[in-house]
């Protein structure tokens, strides 16, 4: 006795790619009940799997997913990119209304993509990092020829049957004559397709990836949302950084720093990174089992300077001891008792921008928007946050490490980069970091505030690199300093002269070639033309 429930699926794609999809996916499930036929006005899917093999417009393709979506309201869309929408390396996919979109998955993906997003979850590859690549187009072979041009033919047939099925004024007996001849064309293309089943693979290759390896890189970057509760989004990013940061091998170039971090030894760097994560989660969990959601602005600011001063006393476990005096003293106590507050970064958010979402379960409010972290663009954006605000607290740690260092040598051979040992070059580090800082903070932060832009910092390929989005900034526009403010003056004197200048400056050009054009070059031509008149009546002379 059959105890599942059939899942009615729509496949949007070219006839032939629509076939080997169905083939492929029943093959694996039989509960599927595949249609082909969007025209169909019977057909009421659960789901609609539309393949996009050419990546054109984003807009047209919105376009056309509107349009899908009011036919078929109540359904839920996931989209299929191939390999041919790769045109570069890191290529983002682009943000649409659906519930999933993955890009040259393997078959058994997209069938547990199926399976998720019919139980309410959603499913997004976040960036085409690891594309596949894309193979030339070879020549048909014979057989194939003829497979492809016998089920044109058939499929040419079968739609001039239906157009003669629907029309009211074919006689009875008629209609009962094309039924016949219908149900025959339908059996010779499934024979077909039995037959040569293998040939039509050929048909499948920009939409499935052939290889498991290839698969497995880009698992990493498939997000399976199973439950849309904000707490298992939340376990979903911290199992994703902690696993990024905890594996990760950073490239440090030490002769032109701009972290401070970086001097560090590897293994701190990465210990700061996951700790500060841990702490987080930590306190996530803490809150929520404790049910005291609700509670004041400033326990808050208490907890996360905590959570801060935990991340570093954690460097190392309580029994590391190091040398001091001759005496040896407790790592964990000794940064204990001597760190200072660690403010956070101008250009991180505030952690309640992404901590009251998620243990509230409600949307992120960002830039006047309301988000629901279930979905792909608000997912990638809460992400690029804790990512952000963790890496920038975790250099303000390693800043109070290097202060700490700077009059304890023992302290500084146990946890700074051993390039660094030495007192001179540990001081050279130190000067061109504070060189990087004070250009930073008094003239490119105040222009990136001018702006409306904020700072990033991620990893990416094993290095440590800044990027930027465009943000409100006018509440830390207002709140700059005189000099930085000046900064900004200067922009903005810039702006409003720059057109002005750019006028005159034309108007003084044009007048210049009119003076050379018209007077200077029509008096050097009458003077030259003299001397030549005069030469000539020398010569006749």
């Amino acid at each position: 006795m059959k105890t599942t429930k059939e899942k009615s699926i729509l496949i949007i794609a070219p006839s032939l790619i629509a076939e080997s999809i169905s083939l492929k996916l029943t093959s694996l499930d039989n509960d599927l009940n595949i249609s082909l036929d969007r025209n169909d006005p019977k057909v009421n899917p659960d789901l609609i799997i539309w393949n996009i093999l050419n990546y054109e417009s984003e807009d047209l393709i919105r376009l056309e997913l509107i349009k899908i979506k009011e036919k078929w309201s109540e359904s839920k869309i996931l989209i299929i990119f191939s390999s041919e929408f790769i045109k570069e390396e890191d290529t983002p996919l682009p943000n649409l209304n659906c519930e999933g979109i993955i890009l040259n998955p393997q078959v058994e993906k997209v069938l547990e993509s199926i399976n998720i997003i019919l139980e309410g979850g959603r499913v997004f590859d976040l960036n085409a990092k690891y594309p596949a690549k894309i193979k030339t187009k070879k020549e048909l072979t014979f057989n194939q020829k003829i497979l492809t041009s016998g089920l044109k033919q058939i499929d040419s047939e079968i739609n001039n049957i239906f157009s003669y099925l629907n029309y009211d004024k074919t006689p009875k007996l008629y209609k009962f004559i094309l039924k016949g001849r219908l149900r025959e064309l339908i059996t010779a293309k499934s024979l077909l397709i039995f037959l040569w089943g293998n040939t039509i693979e050929m048909n499948s290759n920009n939409v499935f990836s052939d290889s498991p390896k290839s698969d497995l890189k880009n698992k990493d970057n498939t997000i399976f949302i199973k439950n849309k509760n904000s707490l298992d989004i939340w376990e979903i990013i911290y199992s994703r950084l902690i696993k990024k940061y905890s594996s990760i091998k950073i490239k440090i170039d030490l002769k032109n720093p701009d972290l401070i971090l970086t001097g560090l030894k590897k293994e701190y760097i990465n210990k700061l990174l996951t700790n500060i994560l841990s702490e987080l989660n930590k306190l996530i969990n803490n809150v929520k089992d404790n049910s005291f959601e609700n509670f004041e602005e400033e326990e808050f600011i208490s907890l996360i300077s905590e959570l801060k001063k935990n991340t570093l006393i954690n460097i190392e476990d309580s029994y590391f001891r190091v040398k001091k005096d001759n005496d040896l003293i407790s790592l964990s106590k000794f940064l204990s008792d001597n760190i200072q507050t660690i403010e956070d970064d101008s250009e991180s958010h505030k952690a309640e921008l992404f901590f009251k979402p998620i243990i509230n379960n409600e949307p992120l409010s960002f830039e006047g928007r309301i988000l629901p972290l279930y979905e792909t663009e608000s997912f990638k954006l809460i992400e690029e946050i804790i990512s952000n605000w963790a890496i920038r607290i975790c250099n303000n740690l390693a800043s109070e490490i290097f202060n700490l260092c700077s009059e304890y040598p023992e302290l500084r051979a146990n946890l700074i980069n051993n390039k660094l040992l030495s007192t001179r070059n540990f001081e050279r580090f130190r000067n061109n970091i504070n060189n990087y800082n004070r250009w930073h903070n008094n003239i490119r932060m105040p222009i990136n505030f001018y702006e409306s832009k904020r700072e990033y910092i991620d990893i990416m390929d094993n290095k440590l690199i800044r990027y930027y989005r465009n943000e409100n900034r006018e509440k830390d526009l207002r709140n700059l300093e005189w000099f930085q403010r000046q900064v900004t003056l200067i922009i903005e004197i810039r702006d409003a002269l720059a057109p002005q200048l750019e006028i005159i400056v034309r108007y003084i050009g044009d007048f210049v070639v009119t003076i050379l054009t018209k007077i200077v070059g029509k008096s050097i031509g009458l003077i030259g033309k003299g001397i030549l008149q005069g030469l000539g009546r020398a010569n006749s002379k």
